[in-house]
């Protein structure tokens, strides 16, 4: 069984919660390693021992800040399961340190390639839960193999993370609940 030391651990969490705090409260630019050991004490020849560049670093901040999408239990139909992970994804994106994070990552990905993995690997973990219920939705005879999932989740997720980004709606599950209905009715209306 791989374990990792309990001193490594706590060594890591400290570089990546100080790391994130730079990238909050001063953008991407704000991240050194320099500004790392400062902050954190932790001794430079560690920081580059875990993460030969600081654009590795820059990498595992935001692998660490990022939202995990959980897979709810198989029990469920899809639009219980649907309700549970929307409700999920709104409380991970309102993580104060995530929504602040985010504008930050996107920024990144305009103009540092190497940072369109982490986006890639986000978007590859969404997926895998998306498919999968999806699935649930098609088994249950809600809609046929020619739904286009991407587009589905665009209109469940889309007005979760248009709050988190502009502010000008309120980010709560009430709001994923108001999308979840709307999809669900352009369901209904379609098999109607």
């Amino acid at each position: 069984m791989d374990t990792e030391d309990p001193r490594v651990a706590r060594t890591r969490a400290a570089v990546l919660g100080t790391a994130a705090d730079l990238v909050v409260e001063g953008g991407p630019g704000a991240l050194t390693v320099d500004a790392v050991v400062a902050r954190s004490g932790v001794a430079k020849s560690t920081i580059y021992r875990h993460w030969p560049t600081r654009d590795d670093l820059v990498r595992d901040v935001f692998r660490f800040g990022a939202p995990t999408p959980v897979t709810p239990p198989a029990a469920l139909g899809f639009e219980a399961a649907m309700r549970l992970f929307l409700h999920d994804l709104v409380g991970q994106l309102s993580d104060p340190k995530w929504a602040r994070m985010m504008p930050a990552l996107l920024a990144l990905k305009a103009y540092e390639p190497a940072m369109s993995a982490v986006d890639e690997e986000m978007d590859a973990m969404q997926r895998r839960v998306s498919e999968e219920l999806f699935a649930r939705g098609q088994a249950e005879g809600l809609f046929g193999a020619e739904l286009d999932h991407q587009q589905a989740i665009a209109l469940l997720v889309g007005p979760l993370v248009f709050a988190l980004i502009t502010g000008e709606a309120e980010l709560t599950t009430g709001l994923a609940d108001a999308a979840l209905t709307q999809f669900m009715a352009g369901l209904r209306h379609r098999t109607a």
